[in-house]
């Protein structure tokens, strides 16, 4: 009795993490909802469109421009048709025809289709436009409450609203400056910008007329604005002025290194700051430290698990290669590397014919797109599967879509195959008109 028992809930265990775990396919001739072993929960050919609203629980469907929502096991939730849908967190945002709305997760609406731009405060509430906010004419913002009362705030912004992060919402006054609201619509920051980003770790990137700096959330500088460039991650704050590039602290500001030397370019790629030189690209990591140093221009792209894709070719050349988070070489040279889920990429493999261009005088090389075909890898370079499908794409952290010339696939991270569907041969016309 006790081991049927354990198989039982054994058994329910593992139907409820394959039930919670949904895939949306959408390939050419695949539009379906399965579970993560590949049984159809809503079944291809039922609707025109299907996408994920909230990962692993809710997903809208339906015809091009009109949807409905639907959960994790395919039955539909309320009767709400919209044009467009947007999980923010405190509700879903919803359009119908030009006006926005909410709805709860159940599909019952909280706030009704009236408004011409609508953006949850981070508080319960709304921030919201009646007005055109594409006109030139100033808007006033309406604040909504958690119980959707209205009221007017009395503040006018230019260019519609932005999003609210970190209780702050950046705004263009009726002066042409940037400044900041708080969650009830209210001044917090007064217009005295040329530009303002959003906030993050209660900072912003802000500009003036010297240049670029970062405030705080009531508005103090942070990092004084006078730079050339400057970029936020959540690693760093790199900065730029002309001669050295210096790195902050992405919370408080405090500096954590000078780097000398005149920068010809600058990248900050996640947790990593690229830096041309005359003849040399050097890699450093959130606090300046040397990671990697390579001669002539290397851009740098965002792997898995911190790894980047590094590349100091022209397209088509075997010019791509997986660098770890230490700065090591993790792979040898690729066409191009595209980063899937956990460790895993896709690798293209391409055929081209060099000719005599008579324009540029230069030997150019005519690269056969219809032939491009893809592969899969591991973060060190080991190939799962040969470069035979059109695309693949990651479908969740450990499923992966094969898109090949006469079949879709679902496969787990390692390649291995568990639901196929049969698909007519598609041209490169018809899989664009079906993206």
């Amino acid at each position: 009795m006790l081991r049927r028992t354990a198989i039982w809930l054994l058994l329910c265990m593992l139907i409820g993490v394959a039930h919670a775990s949904s895939l949306c396919v959408n390939a050419p001739g695949v539009v379906a909802l399965t579970d993560n072993r590949g049984v159809e929960v809503i079944e291809n050919g039922r609707f025109e469109v299907l996408f994920t609203v909230r990962d692993g629980a809710l997903y809208a469907a339906g015809r091009r421009g009109a949807y409905r929502l639907y959960d994790v096991a395919g039955r539909p939730l309320g009767d709400v048709e919209f044009s467009m849908i947007d999980d923010v967190g405190e509700a879903l945002l919803f359009r119908q025809g030009a006006f926005y709305g909410a709805m709860n997760a159940a599909g019952e609406i909280v706030i009704p289709a009236q408004w011409t731009q609508l953006t949850p405060n981070g508080a319960g509430g709304w921030l919201a436009l009646e007005s055109d906010p594409l006109d030139e004419q100033p808007d006033e913002i309406v604040c909504i409450d958690a119980q959707g009362e209205a009221r007017q705030t009395g503040v006018y912004c230019v260019g519609g609203l932005s999003r609210v992060s970190g209780g702050r919402m950046p705004y263009l006054d009726s002066d042409g400056r940037y400044g900041a609201l708080d969650e009830s619509g209210a001044i917090a920051v007064e217009g005295n910008w040329l530009y303002m980003d959003s906030f993050s770790n209660g900072l912003a990137k802000v500009a003036g007329q010297e240049g670029m700096g970062v405030i705080d959330s009531g508005g103090r500088v942070v990092i004084g604005p006078v730079f050339r460039w400057l970029e936020r991650s959540a690693a760093m704050i790199a900065a730029w002025d002309g001669e050295n590039i210096e790195i902050y602290g992405p919370r408080g500001g405090q500096r954590r290194a000078r780097l000398p030397g005149r920068a010809l370019e600058i990248a900050l790629t996640g947790d990593y700051l690229a830096v041309v030189y005359d003849g040399r690209t050097c890699l450093y990591n959130a606090y300046g430290r040397l990671l990697r140093q390579s001669q002539g221009a290397v851009s740098y792209a965002p792997g898995t698990r911190g790894q980047l894709i590094a590349s100091d070719g022209s397209w088509g050349e075997k010019c791509q290669q997986l660098v770890n988070p230490d700065g090591s070489k993790a792979s040898g040279m690729f066409q191009q590397l595209l980063p899937l889920c956990a460790e895993r990429y896709a690798f293209l493999e391409m055929k081209g014919e060099d000719y005599e261009s008579e324009v540029l005088g230069t030997v150019q090389t005519a690269w056969d797109y219809a032939g491009c075909r893809y592969g899969l890898m591991d973060g060190r370079g080991r190939i799962l599967i040969s470069a035979k499908y059109r695309e693949i794409r990651a479908l969740s952290s450990d499923r992966l879509l094969l898109i090949g010339d006469d079949r879709t696939q679902i496969a787990d991270r390692n390649g291995v195959v568990m639901k196929t569907w049969i698909t007519p041969e598609t041209t490169e016309s018809s899989r664009e008109a079906a993206e």
